[in-house]
């Protein structure tokens, strides 16, 4: 297994432990992407907690994921604030390289996925520091501006 030298921030340890031709550190564009990919996992996984007690609690790795949400409705603003807040704290427990995390979410037009989210955060890590916004759709989370 020959890892690609380059310049940049080190990859997450399972990105060097799964793949083959994994850089063994990441720069802007590939950053991104590994952040991207980690939040796709982190948000298509339930944490058996409420949101209550998510929100109380320290995290824990038994916790990881975000909490349930169907006793919220698309239609409400206070739930949606609930659950933009549950977001929130789920990607700053569990996403570390992450800071100044906020999520806003929009009612959608799409019968299927009531829903949207757009994510805006800063990306700071031994000196590195960028703005980054992720859209946010079900389980697909896409890259909407990111460094180049």
């Amino acid at each position: 297994m020959g890892n690609r030298l380059s310049y940049g921030l080190r990859a997450p340890l399972f990105e060097r432990l799964t793949q083959d031709e994994t850089s063994v550190v990441l720069q802007d564009a590939a950053l991104a992407e590994s952040i991207r990919t980690s939040l796709e996992r982190l948000l298509g996984s339930r944490a058996c907690a409420s949101f209550a007690a998510a929100a109380s609690g320290m995290p824990l790795v038994t916790n990881y994921g975000v909490a349930d949400s169907i006793d919220y409705t698309a239609s409400s603003l206070s739930d949606r604030q609930v659950m933009a807040g549950n977001l929130e704290a789920a990607i700053r427990a569990f996403e570390q390289r992450l800071s100044s995390v906020a999520i806003e979410i929009v009612p959608s037009a799409d019968r299927a996925r009531p829903l949207a989210a757009r994510l805006s955060a800063t990306v700071r890590l031994a000196g590195y520091e960028r703005a980054v916004v992720f859209l946010l759709n079900g389980g697909v989370v896409t890259i909407q501006d990111a460094p180049s």
